[in-house]
């Protein structure tokens, strides 16, 4: 469980009559999210898109957590236009493309998944961006979704290839492992 301790202290700054900056908008509504309050947290989201001063690999992350909100308010439609929404501030990153490559393999729409999953592996990592940067969205992630999709879409070679590469990045995993076992019997 997340402490309610930042949560608390945005709220209270509201409710003094402050007004939130763009970065005050973006981390009060990660406190929403964090603490399932989905219809506020879309809402500063929202706001935090709207305003100019807004850093693009911020807002390229509000578009994922706006998304993720969206979800659990069960509004898909809304969820995917934000989520595609993140392509209009700058050129994508990994974890936007990973993010895209899951909902596409929630959908089982393989080849739609293959698209994003192998752009995220041919992104660059924008260290100076200030952008939170998950690791696992350049390499190991995308390869181990790339095995399954390619699985599911009967190109074994392709999925057995991916799983290796997968196994490059981390070479004890267990996913890796079990997958190396499957493909070994398909032969």
């Amino acid at each position: 469980p997340y402490s309610t301790r930042n949560l608390e202290i945005y709220e209270q700054m509201l409710a003094e009559g402050e007004k939130l900056d763009a970065r005050e908008q973006f981390y009060y509504a990660r406190e929403c999210y964090y603490h399932k309050k989905y219809a506020k947290a879309v809402l500063w989201f929202w706001k935090f898109l709207q305003d100019p001063t807004g850093w693009a690999e911020n807002k390229i992350e509000a578009c994922q957590f706006l998304y993720h909100c969206l979800m659990e308010l069960e509004e898909e439609k809304e969820a995917l236009a934000a989520l595609l929404q993140g392509l209009t501030f700058a050129p994508p990153n990994g974890e936007l493309c990973c993010a895209l490559g899951a909902h596409f393999f929630g959908k089982e729409n393989w080849q739609q998944a293959v698209f994003w999953y192998e752009n995220a592996l041919h992104v660059e990592k924008r260290r100076e961006s200030g952008a939170f940067i998950q690791e696992e969205c350049y390499g190991y992630l995308p390869c181990i979704q790339l095995c399954v999709c390619y699985d599911r879409l009967g190109d074994w070679e392709k999925a057995k290839m991916y799983n290796d590469l997968a196994g490059v990045f981390k070479p004890q995993d267990a996913a890796v492992a079990y997958n190396k076992k499957y493909f070994y019997a398909k032969k």
